[in-house]
């Protein structure tokens, strides 16, 4: 019997502490429920309400061209009114009855721009969407003119990818993999005063000079290199995670090609992208920039395999000038030339004299030139 006793008590009592224990729990429960689940009364509630008609994913507009925004919303959401957006900035409000807006395209980017709608539904819900667009310039680059008021010799084992003008003194950077130099030239008595050889494994391509050092970017090993501009001694490596092309110094911003028809904004300081700049002309994208150089406020780019010259806005990325150089080597030089690789390349800027220079891979002359 008093087995049987203290048996029941102890059925008694477990049923007592699991339902407190169970008590607690709940009530952290729906204090946690109803912080988590009940927002403000004024919260927005974000849904997929509406899709674009007009214009389609990357469809390509030009500048000052009007486009039409047009969009669809589901039966579920009606509008209340929606706001239309250019690359964030609000173009206009359209009420609840409208569903299409024309608009001019204003002159700015090139390349990848954004359409963007949101709209207002009762409820406090909203919609949002999205669509790139890509944008050229509406005019023809100006064709330059120009005049040849000097000619030098040039050194034929250069494969030439920079090219640097820097007080008194030119400065060429060579390529081909167990080639590829740094060199230090007086033009005007045609002497060779320094040269410095790259590891076999780097493609040396173009070069730049900052704050006394020169910089030198590689092909594809996405490597560069910082030189005491005086020494030639080599002071630093870099990294990037694109190929390596051109580089110039704009103001105090290193701008490097890749090839494509992007040019990336690195910071001196520690190389790091600051920046992307798509590069358009009227008819499209221009690809193959290759080696770069800052002259009056204009980025110039050789576009590789041809013998033409870009004169680039450096905030739109619009072409808006270009140089054609077309037979500036005699019939009897070039046949001594390889017409797949030895081409037009390299830029480079006398601002005393008010002229440029530039050459080719393996050109036997170097070429002054007045633009006119």
């Amino acid at each position: 019997m008093l087995c049987e006793i203290i048996s029941l008590l102890c059925i008694m009592m477990l049923p007592a502490c699991k339902g407190k224990g169970t008590a607690t729990a709940t009530r952290e429960e729906k204090s946690a429920e109803t912080t988590t689940l009940s927002p403000p009364a004024d919260a927005v509630r974000f849904v997929k309400s509406i899709q674009f008609v007009s214009p389609a994913k990357h469809d390509t507009c030009s500048f000052n061209q009007e486009i039409k925004v047009a969009y669809a919303n589901n039966r579920r959401f009606p509008v209340d009114s929606a706001h239309l957006l250019y690359n964030n900035a609000r173009v206009a409000t359209l009420d609840s009855a409208t569903r299409e807006y024309t608009f001019k395209i204003p002159p700015g980017k090139c390349g990848t721009n954004n359409v963007k709608i949101i709209s207002f539904h009762p409820g406090n819900r909203q919609g949002s969407i999205l669509q790139p667009i890509v944008i050229k310039p509406d005019k023809a680059p100006r064709r330059l003119a120009f005049e040849i008021v000097n000619v030098y010799p040039h050194a034929i084992s250069a494969s030439t990818q920079g090219l640097v003008y820097h007080e008194g003194y030119l400065y060429e950077g060579t390529g081909i993999q167990g080639e590829s130099t740094l060199r230090k030239i007086d033009l005007f008595n045609n002497k060779q005063l320094d040269m410095i050889s790259l590891s076999s494994e780097y493609f040396g391509e173009g070069i730049t000079i900052y704050n006394g050092k020169i910089y030198q970017i590689t092909w594809i090993s996405r490597k560069g290199f910082v030189y005491d501009l005086k020494t030639f001694r080599q002071e630093a490596t870099f990294d990037y995670s694109t190929q390596g092309w051109g580089i110039t110094t704009m103001n105090d911003t290193l701008v490097m090609s890749d090839g494509t028809h992007q040019l990336f904004h690195l910071a001196p300081a520690n190389f790091n992208k600051t920046k992307t700049v798509e590069v358009y002309d009227h008819h499209g994208p221009v690809h193959s920039l290759n080696e770069l150089e800052w002259i009056n406020g204009r980025l110039w780019a050789n576009v590789w395999l041809t013998d033409r010259i870009v004169v680039i806005d450096p905030a739109s990325g619009a072409v808006v000038e270009e140089l054609y150089l077309p037979n500036m080597l005699a019939p009897a030089e070039k046949v001594k030339l390889n017409v797949k690789e030895d081409v037009l390349n390299g830029i480079a800027h006398n601002a005393e004299r008010g002229t440029i220079y530039v050459t080719g891979k393996h050109w036997p002359k170097l070429f002054e030139l007045k633009i006119k």
